[in-house]
């Protein structure tokens, strides 16, 4: 009997291992999600820091069944308790950031959730340097713990009054909901909130010795599986929840996103640490070497794992999409078939050289037409021919040559002989070029069906024979087909084009309306948010709003922090558009220029009196891009003073834009385009 007790309790504790490791994986996981999609909301930000603190608790608990003595068990269930101590102030500030969402916002509870930080953090200096709140620790193999200190009871006390509070804040935040659809996922919400302290709190202090008298080892590990498992799958619960807070994109691609990261992240992640935990069994059985074993395991589990989820693709969205599936099927299929720039040179460069080895000519191009201008959009040819099509500005003229030789080849005034026979006329423009610079050109044109002029999509030249351009019949049905291909790949570019120019305009319309979405559905009682933001949102409204002109000013001449910024949804932004070619990134630099320039003293610029140092600060930091080092030596201002006064002048960037945004101008300024080469590549 006692030998089956004893291979029982080695398979509890073995299999309650494995459940912690899966509760680590998934809260790294989660965090690591959490702080790519929506770090930038409150609400995400303390779930991170919450789901850290559950990471290092139960990536504590798996090292503990690894220790070889009862100093290292100490040292270990010391770091544990960074989780469990500060676990109440991560607890206390994640709950009032969701009441926050609701338009609740009071300076008490502001004040409890600092007092429950400064608690938190003076129990965890506690915990890791006195015996006051745990003392000295009790070593047994799977069961190692430290017996309570003085304090403990009193932290007892604490750490469940906070988990009450934060789940009374829940609570309020679910019932100031005004939708079915943002009630549910409070209530999901509500539920799951008790995971990670039913995860953490350190049980075993709290019930000493008693905690062998009670209860057998069998019955500590399987209550401990239980409890582990779901902690897990409450963690799932309540990542999924908080995926949604402050996320403009529809639900279906957050919970698409959300769910083809767990796939290809967390599940594979579980399935090769379970792997390896068996790989010792599996290791005698098969009587192989363990690295073998492994190398195949693992190898396996990924591959079979990838396989797997592109199979089951299909019915994932028939979960994530349902009746939309038809809709979502359409746009998946305009991604798969849009025309890139890359592809369309890399298409037309294809052709040109087949179309140069037929014709047994060194260099040859394909030149688009845009307004009233040519652009090379691709070439083959031995080194300098690129220069030598580029130097050339007439090539305007040529076109317009060619298109008028070509309809005459049409209407048939020019009666082309191609080795003696007479051409149809709607292969004379193929078979007979205009001759321009060295080389042979043809207009590329749009197919005529109904429209009553032609329609010029570009022009196509290869490099002139030293003979008349009399065809056989290969290079004539060649060049026929060559001619409509490249003609075509240039039409469905540019209405590609047209595409792209529009989804430019619609998407902040979009992300309005989904910005919207996340407003409406609260009460809106005793809130500091002015009424207008619920009917027309707008970023200045965020906490985050400053922080998001400092970082957008740190990129000022372009990169993600500014082509990235939610300073985007501005309606102040979205006037600009049109003004800034259809380029969101260039409408929002040219939004920060002109606040900036309000910030502008009259007169002569000077780099000493103080009225100036503001707009001085701003302008070399971020529009001439100088270094902290260069500006403060040239300002007469120490370092530390110069990133004081920065924050200030940042400060005064986000006036001025709140200013902006809330002005009613039609028209703020006008942008200059420069003149484009007569052939430019773009």
């Amino acid at each position: 009997m006692n030998e089956f007790t004893l291979t029982l309790t080695d398979a509890l504790g073995f299999l309650n291992t494995l459940v912690s490791s899966v509760v680590v994986i998934l809260a790294f996981s989660l965090l690591a999600y959490t702080l790519t999609y929506n770090f930038r909301h409150p609400v995400a930000r303390r779930f991170a820091f919450l789901l850290g603190l559950v990471m290092v608790t139960y990536a504590s608990e798996v090292a503990l069944t690894r220790v070889i003595g009862a100093d290292s068990a100490a040292q270990w269930l010391r770091f544990q308790w960074l989780g469990i101590a500060l676990l109440p102030w991560a607890y206390y500030s994640f709950s009032y950031s969701v009441l926050r969402t609701t338009n609740y916002h009071t300076d008490r509870r502001r004040l409890i959730s600092i007092g429950i930080g400064i608690l938190s953090a003076f129990s965890a200096l506690l915990a890791f340097l006195s015996t006051f709140l745990v003392a000295s620790v009790v070593f047994e193999p799977l069961l190692s713990y430290l017996q309570p200190g003085s304090l403990f009871w009193l932290f007892t006390a604490f750490f469940s009054g906070v988990v009450i509070l934060s789940h009374l804040n829940i609570w309020k935040a679910r019932r100031r909901c005004l939708t079915v659809e943002s009630r549910k996922r409070m209530t999901y919400l509500l539920l799951a909130l008790a995971a990670p302290g039913i995860g953490t709190f350190p049980y075993l202090i709290a019930l000493g010795k008693s905690a062998a008298g009670l209860f057998a080892p069998e019955w500590i590990f399987g209550l401990a599986i239980l409890g582990n498992a779901a902690v897990g799958s409450m963690l799932v619960v309540l990542s999924y929840t908080v995926a949604f807070f402050g996320v403009y994109t529809p639900d279906r691609v957050v919970r698409y996103r959300l769910i083809r990261y767990f796939a290809r992240g967390p599940v594979v992640a579980i399935f090769v640490i379970l792997a390896i935990q068996t790989i010792p069994t599996v290791e005698h059985i098969l009587g192989l070497p363990r690295n073998i074993v492994l190398f195949s395991v693992i190898t396996g589990v990924i591959v079979v794992s990838q396989v797997i989820l592109s199979v089951t693709k299909e019915l994932m969205d028939r979960l994530v999409y349902g009746e939309d599936r038809e809709e979502i099927a359409w746009l998946r299929e305009l991604d798969r078939r849009l025309l890139t720039t890359t592809d369309l040179r890399q298409f037309l460069e294809n052709h040109l050289i087949r179309l140069c080895e037929t014709l047994q000519v060194p260099s040859g191009f394909v030149a688009a037409a845009i307004g009233t201008e040519l652009i090379l959009e691709a070439m083959v040819g031995p080194e300098g021919t690129r220069q030598e099509i580029l130097e050339n500005n007439d090539w305007s003229d040529a076109l317009n040559e060619a298109l008028h030789h070509a309809r005459r080849c049409h209407n048939g005034q020019i009666a082309p002989s191609i080795n003696g026979d007479k051409a149809p006329p709607q292969a004379a423009n193929m078979s007979l070029p205009t001759e321009y610079g060295g080389y042979w050109l043809w207009p590329l044109l749009e197919p005529a069906r109904e429209r009553e002029k032609d329609v010029v999509l570009g022009m196509l030249g290869v490099h002139a024979r030293p003979e008349t351009p009399a065809f056989s019949h290969d290079e004539r049905t060649l060049l026929s087909q060559q001619i409509e291909s490249i003609g075509l790949a240039l039409l469905d570019r540019k209405l590609q084009m047209q595409v792209m120019v529009a989804l430019r305009r619609i998407i902040p319309g979009i992300d309005r309306i989904q910005q919207i979405r996340g407003i409406v559905p609260y009460v809106s009682e005793n809130t500091e948010v002015p009424p207008a933001e619920l009917l027309e949102p707008s970023p200045i409204h965020s906490p985050e709003f400053e922080s998001w002109v400092k970082d957008a000013l740190s990129h000022y001449w372009g990169g993600p922090k500014l082509t990235r910024s939610p300073l985007m949804q501005l309606r102040v932004v979205d006037r600009m558009i049109e003004e800034a070619d259809g380029n969101p990134g260039k409408a929002l630099r040219l939004v920060l220029g002109r606040a900036i320039e309000n910030l502008r003293p009259d007169g002569q610029q000077d780099l000493s009196t103080p009225e100036w140092l503001l707009y001085n600060i701003l302008e070399m930091r971020f529009i001439q891009g100088r270094k902290i080092r260069d500006i403060a030596g040239r300002l007469a201002i120490s370092e530390s003073d110069l990133y004081r006064k920065q924050r200030v002048a940042i400060g005064q960037v986000a006036q001025v834009l709140t200013d902006m945004e809330q002005s009613d101008w039609d028209e703020l300024f006008s942008v200059q385009e420069d003149d484009a080469a007569p052939m430019a590549r773009s």
